[in-house]
């Protein structure tokens, strides 16, 4: 039985983060190293300031106190497995506010806010004097000009439509009616002082903070190193209609045409070359972890290509969290994300090459066998998942006729029951996966009784009657042993569906395996290609590429703080594809259907007001994905596995697993350390 989620505590939400007061730095001569040695030397050196005057002022450090072991040691290298950008990027990441496992937030790198009354007014207190990597002072104002200049480049007045040309991301999640002319328009955000800023609604977002720390989690911008590469145009007044730019971060600006700022990129580094604006702002704007050289909050950054098999991230001098005796975090100086086959990175664990890996569930045995000679631990962790192995049908499919073919239920019923999940299990994770539907498992906020049990007895009778009762598709089958379409621009064509998976999970294995389930029911089922991961997401992201996906993996912590795999705000997902409504021009659902009810609720909750009405979209979604079974699961999982060597300490495997909770990144490894 897995430990209980708590995924939401709505009671709690609006607890005004009040100013905390942190312990001030242990004095110089207590005795204790406050630094690393390698810092120590460059200050020894001349080339670094002191500790004490890279860190925030005193009272304003950021002190884990809950994290600080009695005798940490300072350096050594960290080598773990490299799980691609969104694995290394969560794993340093420091947001605005992260989002806790009770879902509410927490202050992390700003330090405080209050809300006023009304709910519409959200003033946020930042930590003085901090710095970034490369020693510039932290201010509002790289708040104020990233949300400003980078993030909303332009609104129009007349829809309130939002336009993006920089980071390639708005998030609509910012967005609140104006009652005095009933648009949605984005949140207006000036400047009070040097650290503190204003966030104006035009009515109540009660999950506001949360979407920034879902969302928006980097919600700055070193504006000093980004002034000359983003496009200015002083000759246009400013979307907020405010002429006073000091208030907006816009300050000091010059104008930069998009041409120019690609010059001044490529200027910077030969690793900024990019063939235009939009590819400039998605890389440097978004995607900013990738690139050496930007200077960033983090405990560690990147100093390698991206390109190189081993990515090397050093520590940050100006890194602004201590543990509780003063000691400047993180104590580890190097981590290095190693590329090689998956079937590698066992040995190397064996063989003491590298200190971490994550693992999948089917490799278990495996590593648990290693665990001694190779004097690692493998520990398990909590994830909210809802399946491990299933199938997407893309619902918004450029083909309108398996379109509306995998519209039908009875269509995605038959898959359901044609798989037998007890030999799945077997075959694919040795028996140590549950068999389940696609469904909040038992322990989450989001379980509904019955539904991780629905269509899953295996029986392949019924799922040939189910397709038996399609008009669109033959009775009988062709010399191949498939059905065919009866009609339209396919008639006579084998109905096959095209599944895509990808290289760093069992996708291979397991649609193999499907392919011989579904052919006894007349479907043929092909890999189409089984590609990296973030190859895989771009192509998900341009909305009809994919016509149905193997999904390894899919967490959902819960609904009404984000919805990201049950609604339509997103495309990151197959089976809502074009529906998703972060698309430019996304596709509208037929009056009526199945898949308007999904647009319409998650366009309610990004403009929901009350904690009340939000909580009640999400539970629709989570309703319309038991009614519908949009994705077709298989099995479940809900251990997130790590092998990891046992001179690495202060790792706490008592932690939830989500892109959320920024997967590892939620056990702050900037607190662990490496015993020599």
């Amino acid at each position: 039985m897995m430990k209980k989620i708590i995924a939401m505590m709505l009671a709690v939400l609006f607890v005004c983060g009040a100013l905390t007061g942190f312990p001030k730095l242990a004095a110089a001569d207590d005795g204790i190293e406050k630094e690393s040695p390698m810092l120590a030397e460059q200050v020894k050196a001349g080339t670094l300031p002191p500790v004490e005057d890279r860190l925030p002022a005193a009272a304003d450090i950021m002190v884990e106190t809950d994290k600080t072991p009695d005798a940490p040691e300072y350096g050594g290298t960290l080598r773990r497995n490299n799980g691609g950008q969104w694995d290394f990027g969560p794993f340093c990441e420091e947001p605005l506010f992260r989002l806790t496992e009770d879902g509410g937030v927490t202050p992390n790198v700003a330090k405080g806010y209050d809300v006023s009354e009304d709910g519409m007014t959200y003033t946020i207190y930042l930590r003085e004097g901090m710095k970034w990597s490369d020693g510039e002072p932290f201010t509002a104002d790289d708040v104020l000009f990233y949300y400003n200049y980078m993030l909303v480049t332009d609104v129009d007045p007349e829809t309130g439509a939002v336009t993006n040309s920089y980071t390639g991301n708005y998030y609509n999640w910012y967005k609140t009616t104006d009652p005095a002319d009933g648009l949605t328009k984005p949140a207006v955000l000036t400047k009070i002082d040097d650290y503190t800023f204003q966030m104006k609604l035009y009515s109540p977002k009660p999950l506001i903070l949360q979407a920034i720390a879902i969302d928006n989690k980097w919600m700055f911008a070193p504006k000093h190193w980004y002034k000359d590469i983003v496009a200015f145009d002083s000759s246009k007044p400013h979307w907020t209609g405010i002429e006073d730019l000091s208030l907006i971060g816009g300050a000091d600006l010059v104008d930069v045409t998009e041409e120019e700022a690609v010059k001044n990129a490529a200027a910077k580094s030969s690793l900024y070359q990019f063939d235009n604006y939009t590819s400039l702002g998605n890389a440097l704007g978004y995607l900013y972890w990738n690139y050496a050289g930007r200077p960033t909050l983090r405990a560690w950054n990147i100093i390698s290509p991206l390109t190189d098999t081993v990515l090397v991230f050093e520590r940050n001098p100006y890194f602004w969290k201590t543990d509780a005796a003063g000691r400047q975090l993180p104590y580890i100086d190097y981590v290095e994300m190693v590329t090689m086959d998956a079937g590698l990175y066992a040995q190397e664990m064996l063989a003491g090459n590298i200190d971490m890996n994550a693992i999948e569930l089917a490799d278990l045995v495996t590593y648990k066998a290693g665990e001694k000679t190779g004097n690692y631990t493998v520990y398990s962790s909590i994830q909210p998942n809802w399946t491990v192995s299933s199938v997407e049908l893309n619902q918004s499919y450029k083909d309108e006729q398996y379109r509306k073919l995998f519209e039908k239920i009875d269509f995605r019923h038959a898959l359901s029951i044609a798989v037998d999940r007890h030999e799945v299990n077997e075959i694919l994770y040795n028996g140590l996966a549950e068999e389940a539907q696609c469904a909040a498992p038992e322990g989450t906020d989001q379980y509904r009784e019955g539904a991780s049990e629905k269509w899953t007895e295996y029986d392949p009778a019924a799922a040939n009657a189910l397709l038996d009762g399609i008009p669109e598709i033959s009775n009988d089958r062709n010399a191949d042993g498939f059905r065919y379409f009866v009609d339209g621009e396919h008639a006579g064509e084998t109905v096959l569906i095209q599944l895509e998976g990808h290289e760093k999970c069992n996708s291979a294995s397991a649609i193999a395996l499907f392919a011989q389930y579904y052919k006894e029911i007349g479907i043929q089922l092909v890999e189409v290609s089984n590609t990296a991961r973030n190859t895989r997401q771009t192509k998900v992201t341009s909305g009809n590429e994919i016509m149905a996906l193997y999904e390894e993996n899919l967490n959902v912590f819960n609904p009404s703080v984000r919805p990201d795999r049950v609604g339509a705000n997103r495309k990151i997902c197959t089976w809502v594809g074009l529906y998703g409504l972060e698309h430019a021009n996304p596709m509208t659902p037929e009056p009526g259907s199945e898949m308007e009810k999904v647009v319409n609720n998650t366009k309610k909750l990004a403009t929901a007001s009350t904690l009340e009405e939000a909580k009640a979209c999400g539970d629709e979604m989570i309703q319309s994905m038991i009614d519908n079974t949009w994705i077709i699961g298989y099995a479940r999982n809900t251990m997130k596995l790590t092998a990891l060597s046992n001179k690495v300490k202060n790792y706490d495997p008592n932690y939830i697993s989500c892109d959320e909770l920024r997967f590892y990144g939620n056990t702050k490894p900037y607190t662990w350390y490496i015993e020599d």
